[in-house]
């Protein structure tokens, strides 16, 4: 995919030049950084796809029932766009226990259709506890006694 310059010359004037734009149509392909994310509840999540397409593709993404998702309080949808490349952004708002599952970004175009997938589950965050340190001394006293005992003979 380009730009290019022909230029025709023999050793007859004038040279003769023509510029071409070359374009390779092909299916769309994606790619999923991270396929299994994990996050608190309670957070923000972001969840990203990059889509490879020329022509330019249609993407949108479904939840776990394949039910396409649309932008509102819960979902924000970002796309990032640079000649045949797209970053798809899903933002989940305030993950909670109902959005765990797995999400499919989808992209298509008039050469066919690619799909990714993405795991989103719950970490659960250690609580912490205060902690106190004790310590505890033993004393152990030993007592000897010797007992010497003496016979004097006589004689």
């Amino acid at each position: 995919m380009g730009h290019y310059l022909c230029i025709a010359s023999n050793d007859v004037p004038p040279a003769v030049s023509k510029r071409i734009t070359l374009n390779v149509n092909f299916v769309p392909v994606i790619r999923v950084p991270n396929q299994i994310l994990g996050a608190p509840y309670g957070t923000n999540v972001r969840l990203e796809c990059l889509v490879e397409s020329f022509p330019n593709s249609v993407n949108y993404w479904s939840n776990t029932k394949g039910e396409m998702i649309l932008q509102g309080p819960k979902y924000y949808l970002e796309e990032v766009k640079t000649n045949y490349k797209v970053k798809m952004y899903l933002n989940v708002q305030n993950f909670e226990y109902k959005d765990v599952g797995t999400y499919k970004c989808l992209a298509t175009n008039s050469m066919g259709h690619a799909n990714g997938s993405i795991r989103l589950y719950e970490i659960i965050v250690p609580t912490t506890m205060p902690t106190t340190t004790s310590t505890k001394t033993t004393t152990t006293t030993t007592t000897t006694t010797t007992t010497t005992t003496m016979t004097t003979l006589a004689t």
